[in-house]
């Protein structure tokens, strides 16, 4: 009898809830009707024919202006196109370390050009080779100072590190 009594109860409810449901479609159906009987639309407002084309006298024609000078006072000219990353290749350093030789005083690199392997060079700090001085030799590689000129012609330095190995 329990059972019976619970299954009308969800029938009852289930039924109540779609009575809800219809009931509230319906009262908003109403109320959008109401609304649109009682503020229709604003007329619109009647054609004119148009009116006839004026005639406009030709412009007179626009004088060459002056080219614009920039004055960097040092600075980077802004309307330069920039270089292209590849035509901008930075120099760098044509060696490739093979060996560090560290002995009580002092130190050496073994370093090969990498445009012709077979030509191989020992050095030592403050050396210059293919126009970067050696400016420190450590356990693992050594660091280059290439001294090169920007775009703008300004000096600078950049250092290059190489490490042991292929």
């Amino acid at each position: 009898m329990n059972l019976l009594k619970q299954a009308l109860k969800k029938g009852a409810l289930r039924f109540v809830l779609r009575a809800l449901g219809v009931i509230f479609v319906a009262g908003f159906a109403i109320i959008s009707a109401y609304r649109r009987a009682a503020f229709p639309p604003a007329p619109t407002p009647p054609q004119t024919p148009a009116a006839p084309a004026v005639v406009v006298a030709a412009l007179p024609p626009e004088e060459p202006r002056s080219p614009v000078a920039y004055q960097s006072k040092g600075r980077r000219d802004p309307f330069r196109e920039p270089r292209a990353a590849a035509a901008r290749q930075e120099p760098g350093v044509g060696l490739k370390v093979t060996g560090i030789v560290w002995g009580y005083r002092s130190q050496y690199a073994l370093v090969e050009s990498e445009s012709s392997p077979e030509k191989g060079y020992v050095i030592r700090e403050n050396d210059i080779v293919d126009s970067a001085r050696v400016l420190k030799i450590t356990r693992d590689g050594v660091i280059f100072e290439l001294r090169t000129t920007s775009v703008d012609g300004k000096p600078l330095t950049r250092y290059v590190r190489k490490a042991v190995g292929p």
